[in-house]
């Protein structure tokens, strides 16, 4: 995100779902905050609900949509390597992705930090699945509807 985030043509990078210490050092964090990251922790997403984080999303943006597996909660996502408890529900993450779709238009979309050798009885993999299939439906009806036209 670090590298993202010196791209000029990336204006704003909201971060969702952390709630354990992972490899970033807390000189990492404050460069982050620094360069404007917006972070929405998953305690704070439990407790307050997914529109605080629409709000950060500008109307009418083209959006990259990185989806990391590790904010999903290992109950629902067991394959990654660190996991955590108190991670995003299933209908949390699918509340995040169509509200995204309906704030701006999801431009590129990608599904990281899935590792299947941690996975547990395919579990993993049906809940990753199910989110790619999800956008791939919110990409499809927007392309239907004329919502991913280029005079947005």
């Amino acid at each position: 995100m670090r590298r993202a985030s010196e791209m000029g043509w990336i204006e704003r990078i909201i971060e969702v779902g952390q709630r354990s210490v992972g490899s970033a050092r807390p000189a990492d964090y404050e460069a982050a905050l620094a360069a404007g990251v917006k972070f929405v922790s998953a305690r704070s997403l439990h407790q307050n609900g997914v529109g605080q984080v629409l709000e950060l999303v500008p109307e009418g943006a083209n959006l990259l949509v990185t989806f990391d597996c590790d904010a999903l909660d290992p109950s629902i996502m067991p394959a990654v390597i660190g996991p955590a408890p108190g991670g995003l529900t299933y209908w949390q993450a699918i509340e995040l992705l169509d509200g995204v779709a309906k704030r701006g238009r999801i431009a590129a979309f990608d599904l990281v930090e899935f590792f299947p050798a941690r996975d547990i009885a395919g579990l993993g993999a049906l809940t990753a699945g199910r989110i790619v299939a999800h956008v791939i439906g919110l990409l499809a009806r927007a392309s239907a509807t004329g919502a991913a036209t280029s005079e947005r």
